[in-house]
């Protein structure tokens, strides 16, 4: 039966100069046939309504321009893609030895192993159509190798931007930092008009290294982003994932993190702000796969107006990762009567000396904190902000870059009201 949706993927293929990048798309394209766009009926897919994406007849953004200055960051080392195309990257005397920054299209070329080890290799697409769906495309986006022993003090500053209405664009970024690296990397996914962005994200962390990674999906009212993470971590490596989702129709994030070494310790935070009737929905499984691991999970949700949130976590302890140590926290905040949170924390345990704890609450803003600071002369509207703003502050602290934390705090105070400062 022929589909009655909208959007109708081109699926015809790119032709890729690299053997391995046509072989994967190959493989992604099959598969996404098989798959199909997601619906109620899937059990992950149940709380999402996909009919900003389905219903709109998107096609692949053509070439264009679009100011970002917006969303660079001082002092970093920037690479910018406009609606899949890369105009502006990193040049390579600007980077310390053993650091690559550079178009996934031109590593396929040179760094013909390392792309064949890593990409599509760690964010599967067999249960993912998401995932497959971008697969299947050009597969352009950045890569980001840090050799053993590297270490940038700087933060890497990706941005993907998306211009134009009922257009789509597919993002890729693959991460390896080997033994012993170490640096920061942002992304940030912006897009204007009635556009989709359908993003994915490959890491490996190797051991002993720590990545801080930042990721930022900025909305227009009608935009939608459907995106996924996935990471590995290896022994004694540290993975810290900050992310913030502002806006949009439809804005969801699939976090896939596998503890694979003893020591590994991933820390994920998020933040969801979400009005009109847009959605928010993050869903993340942490998998602990070997013993003496810790993982932390903090989201915070605030909606406003006739939005819904919906935060699925779930921790996988196998049977022999002894030791573990996983903790999760999910808030979400309705500053409307008419706004919905769906909060589903998940463990699934398999080995028996382990510690682990989940927190979950869904609530309206302190009515005593309200009146606190209503007694001392702090009108309401302002007294909400201050507070909500309290809220949002749990997760905001935890973003590395000052830059990134500033903005968000900024847009943050925009939102809530013209009287509130910091």
């Amino acid at each position: 039966m022929r589909s009655t949706h909208l959007f109708q993927p081109d699926l015809a293929g790119s032709i890729h100069a690299s053997p391995i990048l046509a072989s994967l798309g190959s493989e992604a394209r099959e598969r996404f046939n098989e798959l199909g766009f997601p619906s109620r009926r899937d059990e992950d897919w149940r709380l999402t309504a996909l009919t900003p994406v389905t219903g709109h007849p998107f096609s692949r953004a053509p070439e264009a321009t679009t100011a970002t200055e917006h969303w660079t960051l001082p002092d970093a080392v920037t690479i910018t893609f406009v609606n899949d195309r890369l105009v502006g990257g990193a040049a390579e005397n600007d980077l310390p030895a053993g650091i690559t920054i550079t178009a996934l299209s031109s590593a396929a070329q040179s760094q013909t192993q390392l792309i064949e080890e890593h990409l599509g290799r760690l964010a599967s697409f067999d249960d993912q159509p998401f995932v497959a769906l971008n697969t299947a495309q050009s597969l352009e986006g950045a890569l980001i190798h840090l050799a053993p022993g590297a270490i940038l003090d700087r933060p890497i500053n990706i941005i993907y931007a998306t211009t134009g209405d009922d257009v789509v664009t597919y993002p890729r970024t693959l991460i390896v930092a080997e033994e012993n690296a170490k640096a920061t990397v942002v992304e940030t996914f912006v897009g204007d008009g009635r556009s989709l962005i359908c993003p994915v994200t490959e890491i490996a962390v190797g051991p002993s290294a720590t990545l801080q990674h930042t990721r930022l999906i900025e909305l227009s009212a009608e935009g939608s982003c459907i995106g996924s993470v996935s990471a590995t971590v290896e022994r004694n490596a540290a993975y810290r994932l900050s992310s913030a989702g502002l806006g949009g129709s439809l804005a969801r994030t699939d976090i896939r993190v596998g503890l694979n070494g003893k020591g590994a310790d991933a820390t994920l935070d998020g933040l969801t702000l979400v009005g009109g009737k847009g959605q928010g929905i993050t869903h993340v499984v942490v998998e602990h796969r070997v013993p003496n691991c810790t993982s932390t999970q903090r989201y915070r949700s605030v909606l406003d107006d006739r939005s819904k949130a919906v935060f699925t976590g779930c921790i996988i302890v196998a049977e022999d990762a002894q030791k573990t140590d996983a903790r999760q926290s999910s808030r979400s905040l309705l500053r409307s009567s008419d706004a919905v949170a769906h909060n589903n924390p998940q463990l699934e345990i398999y080995a028996d000396d382990v510690r682990c704890t989940h927190g979950s609450t869904v609530g309206q803003l302190d009515e005593e904190a309200l009146f606190y600071l209503r007694a001392r002369g702090i009108d309401r509207l302002t007294a909400e902000g201050l507070l909500t703003l309290a809220f949002a502050a749990e997760v905001l602290e935890g973003i590395p870059v000052e830059a990134v934390k500033s903005r968000l705090e900024d847009q943050l105070m925009a939102q809530l009201g013209p009287e509130i400062t910091r």
